[in-house]
């Protein structure tokens, strides 16, 4: 299913070389995406509340950035301020059940881990594109009263 709108996904991940891999990986694996970085709660809350624009279609949020809060405690209030619907995918390095439990309950609809090589991460993004651009159909701007 082709969007009519930017497929924004927003990416929350404190480490530089993840939003470069995927921005690289995406121009040609999800071209029709704009991958956007935010680097930290108050990055992710800045963007959400400044670009009524370009709202993500996806975000795909890190376990563990590093710093109060993080991604776990950032979940439920993404969910909130975004009335559950924009998906969000939980990223990790660990298979943690406990992350998993908890993250499956505050709202996150995948729990992934991060690809270990340049492939792997062009099999996500391309996984990505598939799923969340080609087939699941994400509230388009004027579905939603945001």
């Amino acid at each position: 299913m082709q969007q009519e709108y930017p497929f924004v996904v927003l990416v929350i991940d404190d480490e530089p070389p993840i939003s470069e891999i995927l921005a690289r990986v995406a121009k040609t694996a999800f071209p029709e995406a704009t991958f956007v970085n935010a680097r930290s709660a108050q990055e992710t809350m800045d963007y959400i509340n400044n670009e009524a624009e370009l709202l993500p279609k996806l975000i795909l949020l890190d376990v563990d950035l590093h710093q109060y809060p993080n991604g776990l405690d950032l979940l439920p209030k993404l969910h909130e301020c975004l009335k559950g619907k924009v998906p969000i995918i939980m990223l990790t390095v660990s298979n943690d059940t406990e992350n998993v439990r908890r993250a499956t309950a505050e709202g996150a609809v995948a729990f992934t881990r991060k690809p270990s090589d340049l492939d792997g991460w062009k099999a996500y993004v391309t996984m990505l594109r598939q799923y969340w651009y080609e087939t699941a159909r994400v509230p388009l701007r004027e579905d939603v009263d945001w």
